[in-house]
């Protein structure tokens, strides 16, 4: 079995450095130990990730632009692709071991959590900060929405999980510039109210 990357850890230490400072209106953390799995399929391979999904007590697959649950949380990115998260690591590698590469001829599951950084928003500063970051169009407006769209110039996924809660997913290597980013957008917030 290939043991998973091992992350820098002088990068983890910037991102922490780099968070912004919390406020009445929000509070940045990373979330540690998510793991992130992209279940993918080709046309007719859905079935095969239905099926594990919910063996592990998931709900169906979400539909575009929605996300279910919180942890675990399935997240619509594409139309033959959606990204489960957990901190739950037997339910990731349970996925994993029923979606490995080659074992399903139309699906698969890819283990992406060394790569990505995951983000909490919390307050009632995200609705007027997510908008400064991200297009009007791709800002989820409601609780169980999610899609896959760009922070400033990076690709990210972006969860409403409630009304005041948001988890963002980076690469991991652009986890720094994203909490720039957000260290900005809150602080232009502070400045207009």
């Amino acid at each position: 079995m290939v043991e998973p990357l091992a992350a820098s850890s002088s990068l983890d230490e910037a991102l922490r450095v780099g968070l912004p400072a919390p406020t009445d209106a929000m509070t940045v953390r990373v979330v540690e130990g998510m793991r992130l799995l992209a279940l993918r399929h080709l046309a007719g391979g859905a079935a095969a990730i239905e099926a594990t999904v919910a063996v592990h007590g998931l709900l169906p697959l979400p539909k575009p632009g929605a996300c279910h649950g919180a942890d675990p949380c399935l997240v619509w990115t594409g139309p033959t692709e959606c990204m489960l998260l957990t901190a739950n690591c037997a339910m990731a590698d349970g996925v994993l071991h029923v979606l490995a590469p080659g074992r399903e001829r139309l699906a698969c599951a890819v283990d992406q959590s060394a790569g990505c950084v995951v983000l909490e928003m919390l307050g009632h500063g995200v609705a007027d900060v997510l908008p400064r970051l991200l297009d009007a169009s791709a800002v989820p407006l409601r609780a169980g929405q999610g899609s896959r769209t760009r922070l400033m110039d990076i690709s990210a996924l972006v969860i409403r999980l409630e009304p005041d809660r948001v988890l963002l997913v980076v690469d991991r290597v652009h986890g720094v510039y994203a909490t720039q980013w957000i260290t900005y957008a809150l602080q232009a917030h502070d400045c207009s109210t």
